[in-house]
């Protein structure tokens, strides 16, 4: 019988036992590999890592806009709720009120009603964020005010230097026997007059309106924001009828209607009332000086005020 041949040959035999031995140092040496560091790991394991170690709820208080991922799993919101919660933040979502929190993408009701004891939100930064826009739209308001009264000034001092132009020119002639009404005269009225231009015509018929009429021109040096150094020469040409004035009836009249008047303070109509209901009915100053105004300003706002009785027709009286 012939004798068989070998399957590999010498060389062939020696790489098969160096492959062989190169695979078993390998697996030996990937066995032995240390494991990666916890930076390297994605931030989908670090919150799986994070939910493994927290997987004791312990309720206590959180604030929603500052707690981190930590805080905010350990009283029991999922991860995915966690990332949810940190993108509103990133993207400058706040939460002003507890209530607020409700708004969280997967929170059911009933795991917000065990979270709403324990929800502390911080309201110092929003109360400051409102004392800034306060006084951020008060400036602004006061800018635009200070603008137009700056134009309207300009208009009127240029008006009254064209007036006083035509007036020393001779076209426009003041007729010095010529005496206006305040209580019935108009705007373009009172322009007639050398010294009042448009806008002082204004202010005095808004102050008649305040009032409810004038029972003496001396009154519109109350006008603020008006230049009273020329009005000598102006006032020989104005006149008022008391008996024009709206006068406000204290028998039947409330706090509101009485402190609209420029004279009366709230302090003031308020004892009106008072005294009005303890008296039942009030004859005269004389029940309101000097407990509620002095002498000088029942003098002042005497004009104004009417004592006479309410119809007795069962109606009863006005109230606040």
């Amino acid at each position: 019988m012939a004798d068989r041949q070998p399957i590999f040959t010498r060389k062939q035999g020696t790489g098969l036992l160096l492959f062989l031995a190169f695979i078993v140092v390998m697996r030996v040496f990937i066995h032995f590999l240390p494991a990666p560091e916890a930076a390297d790991t994605p931030v989908g394991d670090t919150l799986a890592t994070v939910a493994v170690q927290c997987d004791t709820v312990v309720l206590r208080l959180f604030d929603p806009n500052t707690a981190d991922s930590l805080t905010l799993r350990s009283v029991g919101l999922k991860p995915w709720q966690i990332r949810n919660l940190l993108h509103y933040r990133e993207k400058g979502g706040r939460f002003r009120k507890p209530d607020d929190f409700r708004r969280l993408y997967g929170l059911t009701d009933s795991a917000y009603q065990a979270l709403r004891p324990y929800i502390a939100i911080d309201t110092m930064p929003f109360f400051l964020e409102r004392q800034e826009r306060i006084l951020r739209d008060s400036l602004r308001r006061d800018s635009i005010r200070q603008r137009y009264n700056e134009r309207h000034d300009s208009i009127e001092r240029a008006y009254q230097a064209r007036r006083d132009s035509l007036v020393k020119a001779g076209v426009i002639h003041l007729k010095k026997d010529t005496v206006i009404e305040l209580n019935t005269a108009d705007t373009s009225d009172l322009q007639y007059i050398r010294g009042i231009g448009s806008y002082t015509a204004r202010q005095i018929v808004r102050y008649r309106e305040q009032l409810g009429g004038y029972y003496s021109p001396d009154q519109l040096r109350e006008i603020e924001r008006l230049d009273h150094t020329n009005w000598d020469s102006v006032m020989p040409h104005l006149t008022a009828d008391a008996l024009l004035i709206r006068r406000i009836n204290v028998q039947t009249a409330s706090v509101e209607r009485l402190t609209h008047h420029p004279y009366i303070s709230f302090t003031q109509a308020k004892a009106v009332y008072e005294t009005r209901r303890r008296k039942i009915r009030l004859t005269g100053m004389e029940d309101l000086c000097p407990s509620v105004f002095t002498h000088e300003e029942a003098a002042k706002i005497s004009p104004y005020l009417d004592f006479t009785p309410p119809p007795k027709d069962g109606r009863r009286q006005e109230v606040r």
